[in-house]
Parts: structure tokens; sequence; C-alpha cells
């Protein structure tokens, strides 16, 4: 399940064990009416799916992290590419000795729960693919 509610000028956001992540997020931003944004979040997740960029391959390459592990950092943004909204995540994960992994959030499900706060900008950003990097960049002209 997913919730979320507006306190002041932020939209606080917690999805339930078993919801997968980013999905969830966007839901909940849909409803809200959210375009674009900075997040943060902090809970649980299983088996998360992290990646880290090869600029020369132009491509992701992921690791998937099996078990429930905590987040001990959640942070992105909230930008539009293409007629919808597009999520810009990392994450940082501690096992049960406290080592962390980290990266580019891929996927995974909430292991217990996630808590979510968004900071709503009020002019959107927008995304465009970068020539270079093959990826849909920020773009602030």
């Amino acid at each position: 399940m997913t919730a979320w509610t507006r306190r002041n000028d932020h939209v606080v956001i917690t999805l339930a064990r078993g919801t997968p992540i980013l999905d969830g997020i966007a839901d909940a931003i849909r409803e809200a009416e959210v375009v674009s944004g900075a997040l943060m979040g902090i809970g649980a997740i299983e088996s998360p799916r992290l990646a880290w960029f090869d600029r020369y391959e132009k491509t992701y390459r992921e690791r998937t992290f099996e078990g429930v592990w905590e987040i001990a950092s959640l942070i992105g943004n909230i930008a539009q590419f293409e007629d919808d909204i597009r999520l810009h995540c990392h994450m940082v994960v501690s096992d049960r000795d406290c080592q962390a992994r980290g990266g580019h959030l891929t996927a995974g499900v909430v292991g217990v729960t996630c808590e979510i706060t968004v900071v709503p900008y009020v002019d959107p950003l927008m995304r465009s693919m970068g020539p270079e990097s093959a990826l849909p960049l920020l773009d602030l002209s």
C-alpha cells in the first residue's frame, strides 16, 4: 500500500512492504500532481538492484544484492521527459554488518517500509537526451 500526504510545501510518502520502490514513488508523485522536485528517503529494501554508468560503453552495469537491506540513504530528483515524469535516484544500502553498497537505483521492493519526502519545485525541470552520454540529462536552458 502506498500513502501520501502534504505537509506544508512537502509531500510525504510511505510505501508498504512488497511495493516496487520506483513504481510506488512514481504513482504517489502522479497522484499528488508533482511534476518535478527533489526527494530523499529511508527504510528497507529487498533485493536492491544498483547500477554504475559506464560512460565509455554508454550503458549501466547492474548488480542485484539479495536479501533485505537497510536504506541508509535514498536521494534523487524528479523531472519531465517525453511527457512523463522521470525519476533519477541513487541509493546507499547497508547489510547486517553495516557494510554499505551504493549506486543508481534501478529496482527493488520495500523490505519493511520506505519513507520518502518530496520537495516539489514550482517550475518544472526538463530532461533532454545528451548527445555524448545517450542519457536523458537535466536541461536547464
